[in-house]
């Protein structure tokens, strides 16, 4: 655990540095470095290296796709995906005899599911001048908070297996504890937002039940993130999909509650919005 709490600490300086800089250049190359690392970690876990052309297609659509998905360069967005997508046809019809059908979709379904996930983080930065950071922010909290709780309430207080065939260590009380944590910090951080903005001569509007209902759906989201990971592990015998965490694994173990919850959280704040003025 020692471990595990020490690399969680690292890698939260280095995303408070990251979100420092969410204004800059930074932060989409960030993004887009850690979209490249997921997708490879998938690939390799796979075994998709082999197919030279669609594996680096893919990986330079996963680093290029957050840096282009808001500005100027969105026009660029389409040209980019079709110019991948035929360059991976190709490579299936050059390997007809070799690369299977679960090979080929594999390839396509990494390289349009976690780039597309991740590069929403930067169209919620963008989505609001003044609370796309904050959005950025909640929704991570809303995935990740909710992991560290039920991870941390399934060890001191689980009993009952959630699905034991897919994550032995997570437990129906873990899981309505990430549930209730992430209410809670919602809440909490709704609340010193609000104070702050008040401070500020620009004070904004909000629903309690909007904040509740997206706290709960980041955390059931999450998990079904997660656990998706995990048979996908399963059926690859893995443990980790990779060791550059140590305690958590590699990113996509790290971000698998991501996928999910950082797409519906800029969906829902695009149609709906949650802070006013």
């Amino acid at each position: 655990m020692a471990t595990r709490l020490i690399s969680s600490g690292i890698g939260i300086a280095i995303a408070l540095v990251i979100l420092f800089l969410h204004n800059t250049f930074v932060f989409p190359l960030c993004i887009g470095i850690v979209s490249l690392i997921t997708l490879f970690e998938f690939y390799h876990a796979n075994d998709m290296q082999h197919y030279k052309l669609s594996f680096f297609a893919g990986l330079t659509y996963a680093l290029m796709l957050p840096i282009i998905s808001v500005g100027t360069a969105t026009r660029f967005k389409l040209l980019l995906t079709v110019i991948c997508s035929i360059i991976v046809l190709f490579d299936y019809i050059l390997h007809q005899m070799r690369m299977k059908s679960r090979s080929f979709f594999c390839i396509l379904a990494g390289m349009f599911l976690i780039p597309n996930a991740l590069s929403t983080a930067v169209i919620l930065n963008h989505s609001d001048e003044k609370h796309g950071i904050i959005y950025v922010v909640l929704a991570l909290c809303g995935a990740w908070v909710a992991d560290s709780s039920a991870y941390f309430t399934g060890t001191f207080l689980g009993k009952h297996k959630l699905c034991p065939n897919i994550s032995p260590k997570k437990t129906i009380e873990g899981f309505f504890g990430g549930l209730l944590a992430n209410v809670v910090v919602f809440i909490l951080f709704t609340l010193v937002y609000a104070a702050i903005m008040k401070h500020q001569g620009t004070p904004i509007t909000y629903s309690w039940f909007a904040i509740v209902m997206l706290a709960l759906a980041c955390g059931i989201l999450g998990t079904i993130g997660d656990l998706s990971a995990s048979v996908l592990k399963r059926q690859l015998d893995l443990k980790d999909y990779g060791n550059i965490m140590p305690g958590h694994g590699g990113i996509l173990d790290r971000f698998d509650s991501v996928l999910l919850v950082l797409p519906f959280f800029c969906a829902y704040i695009i149609s709906i919005g949650l802070f006013g003025t």
